[in-house]
């Protein structure tokens, strides 16, 4: 990724469609995708946005593309002309999403200014796998919602991966309401690697709701079997965590 001033993010697309996972699940958001990511989990549905693209289709209007990286006021007019005023259910909130979002710390800070300063306010769910520290630390406050991946060994070979999660959390950081979890489970996942995952959850955000994730089945990451899904949900229900089965459902509905 070429390097940058605060105030300008490589962008991957900007758009409006139906939050598909987790606690918002069925709302409209206007998605704010940033490219790059160097956790690269196969099983990742944005694989492309690991990589800067040149250009962002501007919503709404043929053919209309934006040069990256682009500022602050690139993106607010992206989210516009995706979410324009007086459309019905405008504004939407913003999902800002990845790639990794918090691996552009400066341009997402700046980003939550300007979204919370404009005359109709927008709510925001930053969506982070929850590695980076020092930026959730910094940002997580400033987002009405937080939605954390948890990433397991298996599907990410980074076998430090929850020493790094709990690095994390230990802090506090993400023990507020407004914060919920992912679980993003395929067929090669471990009952011990879950439970590892689900430890982390009750010492040190207890009380957030689990989101326990069947993947689409890309890059190699195998379909969990219907008949694991019980055992991989006791797992989480044993250790008293308000646990969700629920897939993909943007997905099943055929959008982004």
């Amino acid at each position: 990724m070429p390097s940058m001033s605060p105030s300008t993010a490589a962008v991957a697309e900007v758009f409006r469609s139906w939050q598909g996972e987790g606690l918002l699940l069925g709302w409209r958001q206007v998605f704010v995708r940033l490219a790059g990511c160097t956790v690269g989990c196969r099983y990742c549905d944005t694989a492309w946005a690991f990589e800067t693209p040149a250009d962002v289709a501007v919503p709404n209007r043929s053919g209309e593309r934006l040069l990256n990286p682009l500022g602050v006021d690139d993106v607010l007019a992206l989210i516009e002309a995706a979410d324009p005023a007086g459309a019905p259910g405008a504004p939407c909130p913003i999902a800002l999403t990845g790639g990794e979002p918090l691996e552009q710390p400066d341009f997402v800070s700046e980003l939550l200014d300007a979204l919370a300063a404009l005359p109709t306010p927008r709510d925001t769910m930053l969506e982070t796998s929850g590695l980076q520290k020092d930026a959730l630390l910094d940002l997580a406050p400033r987002a009405r919602w937080i939605a954390c991946d948890i990433k397991l060994p298996s599907a990410t070979g980074l076998t430090d991966v929850l020493a790094r999660h709990e690095e994390v959390l230990a802090t506090g950081v993400l023990a507020r309401d407004g914060v919920f979890f992912k679980l993003i489970v395929d067929g090669d996942t471990g009952r011990d690697e879950l439970d590892r995952a689900a430890d982390l959850i009750v010492r040190h955000a207890p009380g957030r709701p689990v989101y326990l994730q069947p993947v689409t089945p890309m890059g190699g990451s195998p379909a969990l079997p219907c008949e694991r899904f019980d055992s991989l949900a006791d797992v989480l229900v044993a250790r008293g965590l308000v646990t969700r089965l629920v897939p993909q459902v943007h997905k099943q509905l055929g959008v982004r």
